[in-house]
């Protein structure tokens, strides 16, 4: 008797607690339900706020340590404008020169991924340059494409590279600025001593 008891507990219980610890999937696909919804809503498409997330992770990233598995982005469809919400868990933040040391990784990254792009145009120019050697007809709009893109990363590679440098010295800067206000000032003092 007191079996049957303890299993009709067990089962009006089961009613009430959550489902979700056991079938995990639950939880998996109402997120992907959501993120549905939101790109149809607000008429982002799934690469876009995948990117923008990476974006945000890489750049928050530089100036504190955060738990990205549970970075929440949340994009939300209004009457007439569409709504941007960020759940950023931060483990603490990074000191001057961690963030430094960050910058200039990405600075790095962004330098080798700009020469992985030139590499793969330059292949692609000799390709179609042996062609023309080999007396095929080449598509010289291709080829201006080719160049104009590599043009196009250089500058922007550079200009990645001077904004960085720019945001290390304005660090640089405020860092001075701060230790100049806590340095007090003794040569009012040694004045009227003497």
């Amino acid at each position: 008797m007191k079996d049957i008891f303890h299993d009709l507990y067990n089962k009006v219980l089961s009613f009430f607690t959550s489902t979700e610890e056991a079938d995990p999937t639950k939880g998996v696909a109402i997120n992907r339900l959501k993120t549905v919804l939101l790109q149809d809503r607000a008429g982002f498409s799934e690469r876009a706020i995948q990117m923008m997330k990476e974006e945000l992770v890489s750049v928050v990233s530089k100036y504190m340590e955060i738990d990205d598995e549970n970075f929440q982005l949340q994009i939300d469809a209004l009457e007439n404008k569409t709504v941007l919400n960020l759940s950023i868990p931060v483990t603490r933040p990074k000191t001057d020169d961690e963030i430094d040391e960050a910058i200039k990784e990405q600075s790095l990254k962004n330098q080798k991924k700009a020469e992985e792009i030139v590499k793969e145009l330059e292949g692609l120019i000799k390709e179609k340059a042996m062609a023309l050697a080999d007396g095929e007809e080449i598509d010289s709009e291709l080829i201006e494409k080719a160049q104009k893109n590599i043009e196009e990363k250089d500058e922007e590679t550079t200009e990645e590279n001077t904004k960085e440098k720019e945001e290390s010295k304005e660090a640089d800067n405020s860092i001075e600025e701060k230790e100049a206000e806590e340095v007090p000032d003794t040569s009012k003092k040694t004045r009227k001593k003497k």
